[in-house]
């Protein structure tokens, strides 16, 4: 499971990077802002599934991971990099509540 969401990470960053070659109007920025939030998500999905918390938190904070990661990586390509801060902001948030309410 864990090899897949680095698998899949990868191919939706190599996926944005064919995007760049074929479309001439998506502008750098748009594709590197794009890029960190795929990283970004692919790396913070993977550390839930490999941290020692419940089962539960981990099903839905990788489904909410999921689900604003793609809301995030729209943004991204936008150039809403503001909505892109709070997103991330937001997860970060919901995996710390998650994590310390696991220890409990």
């Amino acid at each position: 499971m864990k090899n897949l969401i680095l698998i899949t990470g990868t191919l939706l960053i190599a996926l944005n990077s064919l995007i760049v070659v074929f479309v001439s109007d998506y502008a750098v920025l748009n594709f590197l802002l794009a890029d960190l939030s795929l990283v970004l998500s692919a790396g913070v999905i993977n550390h839930v599934a490999c941290s020692k918390m419940k089962d539960g938190f981990k099903i839905g904070l990788t489904v909410l991971l999921v689900f604003t990661g793609i809301i995030r990586v729209v943004c991204a390509v936008f150039l809403l990099a503001v909505a892109v801060a709070c997103i991330f902001s937001l997860e970060i948030i919901c995996v710390a509540g998650a994590w310390f309410a696991s220890k409990k």
